[in-house]
This record gives C-alpha cells, structure tokens and sequence, in this order.
C-alpha cells in the first residue's frame, strides 16, 4: 500500500498567497508577472486622465457604466 498525501500540491498552492508561494519554492516572480497588464494599467491611467480633463466625462460615465 503506497502512503498518499490527501492534500494535493495544487490544494496547498491555491490557498497561498503569492508571497507564501514565492518564499515555500513552489513558485517564482516571473509566474505572477504578465506584461498585457502592466500594459493596461498605462491604458487605464490614460483613459482616467482623459476623463478628468472632459467636464461632461463624469456625467457620460455615471449615465452608461456601473463602477465595481
């Protein structure tokens, strides 16, 4: 009879935080890095911008999209 571990090793992952995962070598920076966000945050913060200079965005906006 082979002794099984009952908690996997993706159970004990997906309960971490990035940090726990980082510091236990399951994990490295580079897992938790992805550039498409890095690039929207810069799209974001232009868009967020854009809005503060137009006096009619705040009512466009309250109008047509529900904040999260």
């Amino acid at each position: 009879m082979v002794n099984e571990p009952k908690t996997s090793r993706y159970q004990i992952v997906s309960s971490m935080t990035p940090d726990e995962v980082i510091s236990e070598g399951y994990g490295e920076y580079d897992d938790f890095y992805d550039p498409v966000w890095e690039e929207r945050k810069k799209e974001i913060e232009l868009e967020k911008e854009e809005a503060r200079k137009n006096p009619k965005s705040e009512e466009y906006w309250r109008e047509n999209y529900i904040e999260f």
